[in-house]
């Protein structure tokens, strides 16, 4: 049936009103005054959909007395309101109590007289989301035109009420996360697509002090810092998340250490940056002042070194020493190699703190340089009574681009690792081939104690030894596993660990084909 003039003018007028609220209380509110209005009825009531229990359930009442009715439900199917939500039909109903769907439930708890129903279901793309009523018709009873008229309501009526759920829905979402936002201990600034700050925690805001500069983009909050890698490289990548570090250029140094985290939507498209930090300027302090010692340390040691070495084997062909004479030389001879190597290692861990790190990368044989490896720890594995192999496997990997040298101390300092952690008098070390996923590497198998697996995580970090109650060692500076971390790292490789306690350890690297 069509609309009247009138009614469709009302429908626009409600439709606009229905438009201008997203509070769903408020909504619900308006829905029940214009049905009322719209069809002339006495009142009006909404029975939303709970979807879980399958149940209509009166959501809202405009007076104190109807607000018992918060407490009745209907089963989909039970009275008028039950089966309208059932057929997605609607339904007049103008000789109550004679209606065959009709309960009193509602009359009852509320103590009112329904005389006529017109109810309508609220429909969202077909998706039910409750039925709206009309209930007495105050001159007459409800006709077609009435149930035309409410039905048209109806129709934008679900549009408002589906908008107001998913804004409520993003309202309680966007609460939550800043609630956890500000909770975080580390300093968080969440950005916008072009690099507008749209949140800033009180962490971050403590840290970098934004809340009266009036900055409001990401270059220039940054603008006094030196951001390694630079913020246009960061935002350029195509990394989803990047590491950086963050150095304050002007004033007291400050040094902080994050990570941006490009949030994607389903189809790929950047929505956003979360950018999560904290001040890692003590920590900092504390490793520069470790390297300047160390550097400063095992630069002074190698000169006398050198002599103490180097003189050593010209007094063993003395042969006026006697067998003590000669056996306390022998002693100084080869703690003087331990000392020499343990220098070496400070000197190669200062330069790759210093990023002098140089790869002077030639196309080379794993083979080979596992050989020079071994035959460089020769007197050593001598002196620890050690078995070491190279696998034949060894030789039949590719020969890749690497820098030879620093590829032959990595090994030499995994296989030396190897003999100094294990405690057993047959110490074996095997040398063999390692692949993975295109990469190929060599690993170092050993027969030792093994590692535990909570320790696993943390043997590759610099100045970090196994308590020495596990492995029976007292010697070294935690630098070795650290310094094959990088080296490797620095080849665009990656290092790992297999070990099970009682069973050994198997240490391996890596390297890019390409």
């Amino acid at each position: 049936m069509s609309l009247t003039i009138e009614k469709f003018k009302y429908l626009l007028e409600a439709n606009q009103k229905l438009s201008s609220t997203l509070d769903l209380p408020g909504l619900l509110r308006h829905i029940m005054k214009l049905a009322t209005d719209m069809v002339e009825a006495e009142t009006s009531s909404i029975l939303l959909y709970d979807r879980k229990n399958d149940e209509l359930v009166f959501d809202l009442a405009l007076t104190e007395k109807e607000s018992r009715l918060k407490e009745v439900r209907l089963k989909i199917g039970e009275g008028i309101a039950g089966w309208v939500a059932k057929e997605k039909k609607s339904k007049i109903a103008n000789n109550l109590p004679g209606e065959s769907h009709w309960t009193a439930k509602t009359d009852d708890k509320i103590d009112f007289k329904t005389r006529s129903i017109l109810a309508v279901p609220l429909l969202y793309k077909e998706v039910l989301l409750g039925v709206v009523e009309a209930i007495n018709k105050k001159n007459g009873e409800f006709i077609p035109e009435d149930a035309a008229v409410l039905e048209a309501f109806a129709a934008q009526a679900a549009v408002s009420i589906e908008n107001a759920k998913l804004f409520a829905n993003l309202t309680e979402e966007k609460e939550k996360i800043e609630a956890m936002f500000s909770q975080m201990s580390d300093g968080a600034i969440f950005f916008a697509v072009n690099g507008q700050k749209l949140l800033v925690n009180q962490k971050a805001d403590n840290l970098i002090g934004l809340e009266n500069t009036g900055k409001r983009y990401i270059l220039d909050i940054f603008a006094d810092f030196t951001v390694t890698p630079s913020i246009s490289e960061i935002l350029k990548s195509d990394q989803k998340s990047t590491s950086a570090e963050f150095l304050r250029s002007i004033g007291k140094p400050l040094y902080l250490s994050g990570t941006f985290n490009k949030i994607m939507d389903h189809n790929g498209n950047m929505n956003g940056i979360l950018l999560v930090f904290n001040d890692v300027t003590v920590e900092r302090k504390e490793t520069m002042l470790k390297r300047d010692f160390i550097s400063l340390v095992s630069h002074k040691l190698r000169t006398p070194l050198v002599a103490i070495i180097g003189y050593c084997p010209l007094l063993l062909q003395d042969k006026n020493l006697n067998d003590f004479h000669k056996k306390a030389v022998s002693s100084i001879q080869r703690q003087g190699n331990h000392l020499a190597r343990l220098v070496d290692k400070l000197i190669n861990f200062t330069l790759i703190e210093n990023d002098s790190l140089n790869l002077l990368k030639m196309v080379y044989s794993f083979k080979l340089v596992a050989e020079k490896a071994v035959s460089n720890l020769k007197e050593y594995i001598e002196q620890e009574s050690a078995d070491v192999t190279i696998n034949e496997d060894v030789g039949l990997m590719p020969d890749l681009k690497m820098d030879a040298d620093k590829i032959e101390a990595v090994i030499r300092n995994l296989t030396e690792n190897a003999i100094k952690f294990n405690g057993k008098a047959d110490k074996k070390v095997e040398v063999k081939a390692y692949e993975n996923a295109g990469f190929f590497g060599l690993a170092i198998k050993d027969n030792g104690p093994g590692i535990p697996s909570e320790e696993r995580t943390k043997i590759f970090d610099k100045f970090y030894q196994i308590e020495e109650n596990f492995t029976g060692q007292v010697e070294g500076a935690g630098l070795g596993l650290n310094f094959v971390k990088k080296i490797i790292e620095a080849h665009g490789g990656k290092v790992g660990v297999d070990s099970q306690i009682g069973n050994g350890s198997t240490f391996y690297f890596l390297l890019p084909k390409e």
